[in-house]
């Protein structure tokens, strides 16, 4: 495909149980596992780096179920040779402001760290046992007595059964430092009655007017984001199994568009070739690890990708924007998506100086200044005021988009995911509640259709747009079809028109672009051809006014995009409106 999914240290004292704690986030080399690490000392300004070259910690898990644990500041053991050590684990959240964008850091809350891996090492940063974290924050070892232990916690979501319920394993780790995971280490302290209860917490690093203080809470509430739509995915699917993926923020990840070891990611985005997601974490530009929705979202486009399917172009997007109607429903899929994980249809993303400024979204706005089966504003207000309608389903219950999205009909349709597919299957899976989707449908000027979007009248301001897919037959017959930039370049509406080749006799057959009739110079046509949204062939020669591709088909069903080279390219300056007779044929 042509894009990807884009969107837009230290030391602290622990209070509350009479313990000093000194803490240190620390970089893992991910590609360890985390097992052992040659030494670790405190930090004072920078990320320190450890190596590590035992087994995965993803081995040796032990259930929290099977952990004693501690109901008191300092308790012992049963046998007088072992002492339980445990302890409460919690970050910095940073809300936003309810009246504008930016961060609220003078309402930062702690919230627990749920679901990740704690390792207790011993003297020599061996790791002695694991846990993995409560829903509410809390871990317990049962330990030998008088021993030199700390604790270290990974920036590590991990769940990994031998049954057949639900897996997945997330992790946070640095673009800029070899892609190392993130951990808070505690210090090194004898296990005895005094000592028996570590608790350890990350804080925001902000103190006041910016960030003089490493950000040790940031890897933290990235994953906590991610537990939120990891338990609601749950809920719904019990044995849903997320294949691995990891979060590569840094405080170095600018707007920047350049290289992403050096942190200049432009925006934050998922790569389902790299399996990552890439987050902006710089101060006084943008700051996305607080920015739930932003995150979701991307993790989002990472279910689409490994659960579902989706044909997105990628590139830049905005919910005015009339966009190729395949980015239309991945962006508005995404942006109601992270909406619904945490029941809130305001989407905010701070940036700026001080983190003061950034946008917000109105997922389940109805009047959107842009309607139809291009706009993303009306796909997401489709899928989001869905979720929360009680027309014959549960209100505010993800399972109904979630059975659509998985079904096999829907990963393998011929016709590209958009939002006539998805309600093509919604009214194929769940009769029950086609009135209501319908209607939801028609307030955002859709046609009620099939996945091909046959007779829809909506044509975004252009009768070039229109049927949404046309018919190539097999005689050698002309079909005018017409590449404009007249709603922006790349994946905006216009730039790529689609026809259908339905193949009823195998052989080898042959299509031709020729320029017809077009109101600009020097159109240089090519031709992409699909089965089932994945790419077959491409014909993208630089002849100008004409394009032939050629390949042998067995019977099915095909379809062809025509775009105009010119009008794919943010660089060329100048309207195009190119039009071409397409011609196929056995050959």
């Amino acid at each position: 495909m042509r894009g990807f999914y884009a969107h837009t240290l230290f030391h602290l004292v622990r209070r509350g149980t009479g313990l000093v704690v000194l803490l240190t986030l620390t970089l893992l080399v991910s590609a360890c596992g985390g097992g052992s690490s040659g030494g670790s000392t405190p930090a004072t300004s920078s990320a320190q780096a450890i190596s590590s070259t035992a087994t995965s910690a993803s081995n040796a898990i032990i259930s929290s179920s099977n952990q004693s644990r501690s109901s008191s500041s300092a308790s012992v053991s049963s046998s007088a040779a072992l002492v339980v050590i445990s302890g409460s684990l919690t970050y910095d959240y940073v809300p936003h402001f309810t009246e504008r964008n930016g961060l609220n850091y003078a309402g930062t809350v702690e919230l627990p760290i749920r679901g990740l891996v704690v390792e207790l090492l011993d003297a020599g940063n061996q790791v002695l046992m694991t846990d993995i974290s409560t829903q509410t924050g809390t871990y317990s070892f049962t330990v030998t007595r008088d021993q030199p232990v700390r604790v270290r916690v990974k920036a590590q979501l991990l769940r990994e059964q031998n049954d057949n319920s639900a897996r997945w394993n997330f992790k946070v780790t640095d673009n800029t430092d070899n892609n190392s995971l993130y951990a808070m280490v505690g210090s090194l302290l004898v296990a005895n009655d005094a000592n028996a209860v570590r608790d350890l917490h990350a804080a925001s690093g902000w103190t006041g007017n910016a960030y003089t203080q490493p950000r040790v809470a940031a890897p933290f509430a990235i994953l906590d984001s991610i537990y939120i739509g990891v338990q609601r995915l749950v809920a719904v699917d019990g044995s849903v199994q997320l294949p691995a993926l990891e979060f590569r923020w840094s405080p170095n990840n600018i707007t920047a568009d350049g290289e992403l070891e050096l942190g200049e990611i432009a925006t934050s985005f998922y790569r389902n070739d790299l399996s990552a997601i890439y987050l902006l974490g710089g101060e006084d530009d943008d700051t996305d690890e607080y920015d739930r929705h932003v995150v979701l979202h991307e993790w989002g486009h990472y279910l689409e990708a490994e659960l579902s399917r989706s044909d997105s172009i990628g590139g830049d997007h905005s919910g005015d924007d009339k966009l190729d109607f395949r980015v239309a429903m991945s962006e508005g899929f995404a942006n109601a998506f992270s909406a619904m994980m945490l029941d809130d249809p305001i989407y905010r993303d701070a940036s700026g100086t001080g983190q003061e400024d950034g946008f917000q979204i109105t997922v389940n706005r109805i009047n959107n200044n842009v309607r139809g089966w291009y706009s993303e504003a009306s796909v997401q207000s489709i899928l989001y005021n869905f979720y929360v309608s009680e027309n014959n389903k549960t209100a505010r219950d993800f399972a109904d988009i979630f059975t659509v999205i998985t079904r096999d009909n829907y990963s393998t349709s011929d016709a590209f995911v958009s939002i006539y597919l998805f309600a093509e299957q919604l009214r194929e899976a769940l009769p029950g509640v086609t009135a209501g989707f319908n209607s939801l449908l028609s307030g955002q000027n859709i046609t009620i259709t099939d996945r091909f979007g046959a007779g829809e009248s909506n044509s975004g301001g252009a009768t070039i747009n229109l049927p949404v897919y046309k018919t190539l037959p097999l005689n050698n017959s002309a079909v005018n079809v017409c590449s404009s930039n007249a709603n922006g370049s790349y994946n905006k509406l216009g730039v790529s028109q689609f026809l259908v080749l339905n193949i009823l006799s195998a052989g080898n057959y042959r299509i031709t672009a020729t320029e017809f009739g077009t109101t600009s110079d020097d159109s240089d046509p090519d031709m992409y051809l699909y089965q089932r949204g994945i790419q077959l062939q491409e014909a993208i020669s630089p002849t100008v006014g004409t394009e032939t591709l050629t390949r042998s088909l067995s019977v099915g069903t095909y379809v062809l995009e025509l775009v105009d080279d010119r009008a794919v390219r943010d660089d060329f300056n100048g309207d195009v409106l190119a039009c071409f007779d397409v011609r196929a044929l056995p050959n």
